[in-house]
C-alpha cells in the first residue's frame, strides 16, 4: 500500500450538500487506507448527477470516478479531490433512465450501455452515442449530459455505448487493435436492436454519433458494415472482416449483418 498520510480536498458542492465520513481534519490529510463514504443529498428541485472523486495521473493528467448512487465508498491510496454534482429536475424527471446494461465481455473489461428513454416512449428512433477519449479511456458515463438532452425531446431512445481500450489498456493479456473496437460497436448495435423495443425504440431505426474518437468509431460502424463477417481480420491475404463482440442467439452472422446495415 503506498504510504501516506494522503490530502483529501473537499470541492464545494452547488443546488445539494454532502458530508464526508470520517470527517476530514483541517489539513485535510488522513492515513492512507483510511476508507471514506461520501453520502449525497440533492436540494429541493434538483436530482444527484454523481458522487466523485479525481486522483492525478491517466493519459489527461486527472482520472476521474464517479458513482450514480448517493453513497459512494472510497479507499485512500493517494491525494484526491471528492465531490457531488447535482441537476436541475427538469433534465431528468421526464426520463427512465437505465445503467450498466451488459452487452458483451470478450476481455477483462465488461462492455456495457447506459438507455436514457422518455417515460412511456414506444417505437422512438434510436440513437447510440459512442464515448471520445483517444480510444484508451473513458466509458459511456461521460456521455450522460449529451444523451439526456437528446432524449429529453420525446422524440428519441438513447443508448450510450462503451469499448474496449486499445492496446492493454483494458488488463487484457493480448493488445486490443482497432478492428476489436469497431467489432465492440457492432456488438452493441446488434444487443441493442435485440432489446430495443424494451426500452421503447423501434429497432430499424437506429443512428450513431460520438465525440472525438467516438466519432471515428462512429464513421466506422456506418460504412463497414457491410463487411461484418467470419473471415478475420487480415489473418487471410486481403479479407478484412469484423465478428460482432455480441450475436444474437438464433440468428445468424448474415442476419446481423443485415440488419445493421
Amino acid at each position: 500500500m503506498p504510504k501516506g498520510p494522503f490530502t483529501v480536498n473537499l470541492v464545494p458542492a452547488e443546488h445539494g450538500t454532502y458530508t464526508v465520513s470520517p470527517q476530514i481534519p483541517a489539513d485535510g490529510k488522513l492515513p492512507a487506507g483510511t476508507r471514506l463514504q461520501v453520502t449525497a443529498s440533492p436540494a429541493e428541485g434538483y436530482s444527484l448527477d454523481a458522487v466523485y472523486y479525481t486522483v492525478e495521473g491517466g493519459m489527461w493528467g486527472v482520472t476521474h470516478y464517479e458513482s450514480f448512487t448517493p453513497e459512494m465508498d472510497i479507499s485512500l491510496d493517494t491525494n484526491m479531490w471528492v465531490g457531488a454534482n447535482f441537476i436541475d429536475n427538469a433534465l431528468v424527471e421526464k426520463l427512465e433512465v437505465t445503467q450498466d446494461v451488459l452487452y458483451a465481455q470478450p476481455g477483462k473489461k465488461p462492455l456495457k450501455y447506459d438507455v436514457f428513454a422518455p417515460k412511456g416512449a414506444k417505437n422512438l428512433p434510436c440513437i447510440v452515442i459512442i464515448h471520445g477519449g483517444g480510444w484508451s479511456s473513458n466509458n459511456e458515463d461521460i456521455m450522460r449530459g449529451l444523451a439526456r438532452e437528446l432524449a429529453r425531446g420525446n422524440q428519441y431512445v438513447v443508448f450510450s455505448i462503451d469499448y474496449r481500450w486499445i492496446n492493454h489498456l483494458d488488463g487484457d493479456e493480448q493488445p486490443n487493435h482497432m478492428h476489436h473496437l469497431i467489432e465492440d460497436v457492432f456488438g452493441a448495435i446488434a444487443h441493442i436492436q435485440t432489446h430495443a423495443k424494451k426500452y421503447g425504440g423501434d429497432p430499424r431505426r437506429i443512428a450513431v454519433t460520438g465525440d472525438s474518437a467516438g466519432g471515428h468509431l462512429s464513421a466506422c460502424a456506418a460504412v463497414l458494415c457491410p463487411f461484418i463477417g467470419e473471415g478475420g481480420f487480415g489473418e487471410q491475404q486481403g479479407v478484412y472482416e469484423f465478428m460482432p463482440s455480441y450475436l444474437p442467439e438464433g440468428k445468424t452472422l448474415e442476419q446481423v449483418r443485415e440488419e445493421i446495415t
